[in-house]
């Protein structure tokens, strides 16, 4: 299960996992704070236990995934493209959805490949 963790500032954390530390960096928000969204249960655990967990790191509430996506159009199983007004607004939604670091999403072929990994198409007006 997805979990996504936040913070109100910009924050890194060493946690220890199956034995080894790793180094978990948080994704800075332009106006401020930061969020990481992971799914694996060992470093989620981690993160849960450490020092900084309920005062300095939150987890945020857990969305349910609705049934049927009200993108998804009647005829066919292919979902709408969305509309943003600039690229780094695709960017944005890219990493604040699916927790990509913005390094990697720096072409506009970089990001439909990206896009399309999750099955999303986008436009821009």
């Amino acid at each position: 299960m997805q979990k996504t963790y936040t913070s109100k500032s910009e924050i890194s954390i060493n946690v220890r996992v199956g034995g080894r530390m790793r180094h978990i960096a948080f994704v800075p928000h332009t106006l401020g704070g930061s969020s990481l969204t992971i799914d694996d249960p060992a470093l989620q655990e981690a993160i849960e236990h450490h020092r900084f967990f309920g005062t300095r790191i939150t987890a945020a509430p857990v969305e349910q995934a609705p049934a049927t996506s009200t993108m998804e159009t009647e005829t066919e199983n292919v979902l709408a493209p969305l509309t943003f007004g600039t690229l780094t607004e695709v960017k944005d939604y890219i990493a604040e959805r699916w927790g990509v670091s913005r390094t990697v999403l720096r072409t506009r072929a970089q990001i439909e490949t990206v896009a399309a990994e999750h099955g999303m198409s986008f436009q821009i007006v």
